[in-house]
């Protein structure tokens, strides 16, 4: 199986579904802009960070099983970022449709305001003092790249999402929970599949080592629930309050 077929084989149907879930193509145009503007950050935030990962070999692609690449990834890798960000904010929108969403939700506070700007800046501090007194680790416990690489890029965004809009995320936690857990855990099946048909695969010496039924690193399964999260928390935070 081709890294395409892939695709076609278990994101296509799962699109349709959820395509018609969603209201087949009839949303408001905030929404549609909110979709595109997310999808706009997905790909300018994970594809430097994907690059980098199969450049210093964490994962790679056979090059039988994919068409072709722009720098080091396939272009069906930059498809995966689009297919996974529409699944879960399809998914999103249908349940925030059959679950009566809670009242009395204060929005999420705008990012320029001064308590807001203070806590990220003290987190954006001690993520940097973090990665500057930890930089040699991964050197010296090669195991720990992927995992280091996922959660050091990746977590500062969820605390950023919830100094902004703690708030709403914590009333509407279910409206979170079900759409990351969902696609969270259809594409960990998906994925555990595909890496034992070879479409991809990891260096044995980046990863733990421990491995869901001894084929997918526990590293990836994190990846997907945490990029379905901040996906799901994103469209929650940027939709209007009248959509919600």
């Amino acid at each position: 199986m081709t890294y395409l077929g892939f695709h076609l084989a278990f994101n296509l149907p799962l699109l349709v579904v959820l395509f018609f879930l969603s209201g087949r193509g009839i949303w408001p145009q905030e929404m549609v802009l909110v979709m595109a503007g997310i999808l706009g950050i997905v790909m300018t935030f994970t594809s430097p960070w994907d690059n980098y990962a199969v450049a210093k070999g964490i994962w790679d692609f056979p090059r039988e099983r994919v068409w072709f690449r722009l720098g080091k990834l396939p272009v069906e890798e930059y498809a995966f970022f689009v297919i996974q960000s529409l699944e879960v904010m399809w998914l999103s929108w249908a349940f925030l449709r059959w679950v009566e969403p809670p009242e009395g939700v204060p929005p999420a506070r705008w990012i320029g305001d001064p308590p807001v700007l203070r806590h990220i800046a003290i987190l954006l501090v001690f993520w940097g003092a973090l990665g500057i007194t930890l930089r040699e680790w991964p050197k010296r416990a090669r195991r720990i790249h992927y995992a280091w690489h996922l959660f050091y890029w990746f977590l500062p965004v969820v605390g950023i999402q919830w100094i902004v809009g703690w708030p709403l995320l914590s009333a509407y936690w279910l409206q979170v929970l079900v759409p990351t857990l969902v696609i969270g855990t259809y594409l960990c099946l998906a994925d555990w599949i595909a890496i034992g048909k070879g479409i991809w695969f990891f260096d044995e010496k980046q990863i733990t080592g421990w491995k869901i039924r001894g084929v997918m690193p526990w590293e990836e399964a994190a990846f997907f629930y945490i990029t379905s999260l901040l996906v799901a928390q994103t469209f929650l935070i940027l939709l209007p309050a009248g959509l919600r």
